[in-house]
């Protein structure tokens, strides 16, 4: 049996539209269906007797209506010679919409397929069913594309698409060693607290991780790490907070989804996909020991340090003479130290050390105590938060020379307090001054012995915009790394309406930004052009924090020492609502919406929440405390959504991606658990070393397609064939390896070559499937309105659009084809139709299933090829 044409389609559903219009008052509408070649006098008898039972019907106006539709109905099957080729259908009942007025109407179609039953009713309706199913397309295609990540399964049924499952693996995407790139100057979150650029990260180095079964952080080791050239860049940005990551198009993100999170490579991340990152690392960090003995400028030798000197120059045979000569001093120098009678200087007793082979550190630490003639200086013996907030306003806004360290501050009471507090902490008299030509405030810090500590102890700390903070201060507890931060915060912090840091060291600031995390302080890095400032014209980057929470932590574990800015900063806290954009439930509502309901629980109990249920809009944690979790009593439901608030894991919403064509250096880091953070995201590793791994887990999806292929399709009568697509080699993977059964494996009839495995990719796999579809109306339709379109764009005195046109090209007798969209009212289409037939047009009705349907729609829904070009 052929598939309908669109015209006969569009005819057969306007004949049943206006039947389904019609309702009897009772059972009054008759019916009567005769197959194709049966004996219409036999008809004709059936319904006169039908006549007489009507006449025992006790209604008299059902009576009535009954026997004047089928004398009706006889009176117009008189009028047929014989039964039609395909048989007939034909209908009679009162189409008034007035009681007490009726009017009997017959109507009757010949149906465009045979009928192979007779039937008679009289009923409150009309039976339509018979006519369709002629509608419905009889012959259907299944359709499947796969890769080894995502499955989509569908049904093509005339020019309909119908998606009927989609699923996904959690396989990342197939890439070699070296594949997953991320750019130099990436910070990745190191086990002990330090924060590295990628590219100075190594092998067994651990990095901090996330155990995705239950979203802990551990500790785990760098395996594998490959230096890789790529030529194009993807520069992914977030927003709340903003976040910044360069990788290659390769590169596996984990993304949060209503489905759980998946994984996704850079270059099927799309904007506003949610990525994730922790809402808090936590390091539980060391006392960072510091040997400050060996900072100081002079020494006394004690007893003991004496006599193993003497024992040493001995053992060396040596005389005082001779030693002197050695080290270029006098015997008298010599003589005097082994006296205990003066002190010694860190040159003079380096020299002596070398020559008698005794390791200096080692000396000093058993031998031997600082020497000062005026006062005691006091440096420290381990990294505190006190000496780390000195080295923060340092690192911000202090300089460093020989002998003197110098800070530079606008706030003079600021000034002040430094100078009184760290007067006392290292026992000297610093120096207070104030420019009036800088309009800023002096602190000078005149100690050899302070500087010899900072520039050997932690090296790097002012190197211009290469500045990276210590590695003691990153692997140090939260106090120490706290006052760090406040000592940052008070040279570079600023306070007008949000709380911000800026400098011109980009990498310095993302350090900051991750470290903020060891607080759960979320805050946003951005990068703007500074050019227009007298000071400096390099690019400023600043951090900024606004959420109320981070604000919070940021003022109970970080602080300023300004009393201005610290007014500033509550004053702000208190303008802050408890709503929030950075730090949000991983969850989606409707699967919120989904635990709520299997507990047993109304919905109404959270009017205000329904946006979120509908995954209309994202959540924050407050708000789902106050809104949600507040509003239940049962205590399992209770500890149900709490493991949802508290995931420690948080999405961010991808603003923009930009690609850049260009030839750069990127990292690859393979990791023993799979993922680490860079840049404050959680990322995947490299795939080398879980190939393996990959390959088994992409068996087990095929296995899982395989089964819902066979649920959906195995029993279809009406599958005609199995169309199968994929990129790459996939779906011959899956259609070698014996995944399907005998009998499905025999329905397919084609595999394609496509890009998407996702609906998008059921329509290019129809596309691209035309020669087998070629009796399919979804082919002919596209074929026509490409056709149309092409002679739009090279001829268009040779196509007509728009209703007036086209009815003026009938008129003129020069539309070959018209072309008629479904979506066009009844009344107008009807109209067309009739006065194309009546001139010798064909007529073709187009559906809107398919682009180039909805392009006709869009251009007024009626359109014709010309047999000659209209004046």
């Amino acid at each position: 049996m052929s598939a309908l044409t669109t015209l006969e389609k569009h005819k057969l559903k306007r004949f049943i539209r206006t039947l389904e219009q019609i309702r009897g008052r009772h059972t009054e509408l008759v019916s009567v269906y005769i197959p194709a070649g049966y004996d219409l006098n036999k008809i004709i008898g059936h319904l006169s007797q039908e006549q007489g039972t009507a006449s025992n019907i006790k209604d008299k106006t059902t009576r009535t209506h009954v026997t004047d539709s089928l004398e009706r109905m006889i009176r117009h099957l008189r009028l047929y010679k014989c039964t039609p080729p395909n048989g007939l259908a034909v209908f009679s009942g009162d189409a008034s919409e007035r009681e007490g007025k009726p009017d009997i109407q017959v109507w009757a179609m010949e149906p465009p397929q045979p009928l192979n039953m007779r039937l008679y009713r009289c009923e409150q309706y009309f039976q339509l069913d018979i006519l369709k199913e002629m509608m419905d397309v009889k012959e259907v295609f299944g359709l499947v594309v796969l890769d080894k990540r995502e499955c989509t399964i569908g049904l093509l049924k005339g020019t309909q698409i119908t998606e009927l499952d989609n699923m996904t693996s959690g396989v990342p995407g197939k890439t070699r060693a070296g594949g997953q790139c991320l750019a130099f100057g990436t910070m990745v979150q190191s086990a002990s607290g330090s924060l590295l650029k990628i590219e100075a990260c190594h092998n067994p180095l651990a990095v901090k991780s996330i155990a995705m079964e239950d979203y802990s952080a551990k500790d785990s080791p760098i395996t594998d790490k490959w230096d890789v050239s790529k030529s194009e860049v993807y520069t992914i940005v977030t927003k709340y907070p903003r976040i910044e990551v360069q990788s290659s198009k390769d590169h596996v993100f984990f993304v949060a989804t209503e489905r759980g999170i998946i994984e996704k490579p850079a270059e099927e991340l799309k904007q506003g996909d949610r990525l994730i990152m922790p809402e808090q690392i936590k390091i539980s960090g060391k006392i960072q020991a510091i040997d400050s003995k060996k900072y100081y400028n002079s020494f006394i030798i004690l007893n003991e340090g004496i006599g193993f000197l003497k024992k040493k120059r001995a053992e060396k045979k040596l005389l005082q003479k001779q030693l002197a000569k050695n080290i270029g001093v006098t015997q008298t120098a010599i003589s005097v130290i082994e006296l205990g009678k003066r002190n010694i200087t860190r040159q003079f007793l380096e020299r002596l050390c070398k020559e008698l082979d005794v390791d200096f550190l080692q000396f000093l630490a058993m031998y031997a105590r600082q020497y000062n003639r005026e006062v005691d200086i006091r440096l420290p013996q381990v990294l505190d938060a006190e000496f780390a907030q000195f080295l923060g306003y340092l690192m911000g806004d202090g300089s460093i020379e020989e002998d003197r360290i110098t800070f530079f501050e606008q706030d003079k009471a600021v000034a002040m307090a430094f100078k009184e507090k760290f007067d006392s902490y290292f026992n000297i008299n610093s120096t207070y001054k104030f420019r009036q030509s800088k309009n800023y405030h002096q602190l000078r810090f005149t100690c050899r012995p302070l500087v010899r500590v900072v520039k050997g102890e932690f090296q790097g700390l002012k190197s211009g915009n290469d500045s990276l903070i210590p590695a003691q201060v990153l692997e140090s507890e939260n106090a120490v790394v706290s006052g760090f931060l406040r000592g940052l915060f008070d040279a570079e912090g600023y306070m007008s309406g949000r709380l911000g840091i800026g400098m011109n060291n980009k990498a310095l600031m993302q350090q900051v930004q991750m470290l903020l995390l060891r607080f759960g302080i979320l805050s946003s890095l951005r990068e703007y052009d500074n050019r227009r400032n007298p000071y400096s014209k390099n690019t400023r980057f600043t951090l900024e924090i606004s959420e109320r929470q981070s604000l919070t932590a940021f003022s109970e574990h970080i602080g300023f020492t300004s009393a201005r800015k610290y007014e500033k900063l509550s004053a702000l806290l208190k303008s802050k609502s408890g709503r929030s954009n950075v730090r949000q439930v991983l969850a989606f509502g409707t699967n919120v919406r989904k635990i709520i309901e299997k507990a047993g629980h109304n919905l109404a109990l959270f009017p205000k929440v329904s946006d979120f249920f509908n995954n209309k809009r994202s959540m924050s944690k407050p708000v789902f405390k106050s809104s949600i979790m507040d509003c239940v009593e049962d205590a399992v439901l209770y500890e149900e959504l709490k493991k949802i608030y508290n995931c420690p894991l948080l999405p961010v919403e991808i603003s923009s991606i930009k690609v850049e064509s260009k030839q750069v250096k990127m990292i690859d880091i393979s990791v023993k658990n799979q993922n680490f953070i860079a840049n404050c995201l959680l990322v995947h590793n490299s795939a080398q070393r879980f190939s393996r791994l990959r390959e088994e887990a992409a068996k087990e999806f095929f296995k899982r397609i395989a089964a819902v292929m066979q649920d959906h399709f195995l029993e279809m009568k009406s599958l005609k064939g199995i169309l199968i697509g994929g990129p790459g080699t996939t779906k011959e993977d899956f259609l070698n390896e014996n995944y399907l059964n005998n009998q499905l494996k025999l329905k397919i009839i084609a595999t394609q070559d496509i890009g998407y495995t996702d609906e998008t990719g059921l329509r290019e796999l129809v596309e691209k499937s035309q020669e087998v579809l070629a009796k399919e109306a979804i082919t002919e339709e596209r074929e026509t309105m490409q056709k149309f379109f092409k002679i739009l764009a090279t001829k268009p005195e040779m196509v007509a659009y728009g209703k007036d046109e086209v009815m003026n090209a009938i008129t003129l007798n020069a539309a070959d084809k018209v072309l008629i969209s479904d979506a066009v009212e009844d009344s107008i289409a009807n109209d067309v139709e009739e006065k194309a037939e009546a001139s010798g047009s064909a007529v073709m009705f187009i559906s809107i299933d398919t682009a180039e349907g909805v392009q006709l729609k869009e251009i007024g829904g009626i359109a014709a090829f010309l047999r000659y070009q209209l004046v």
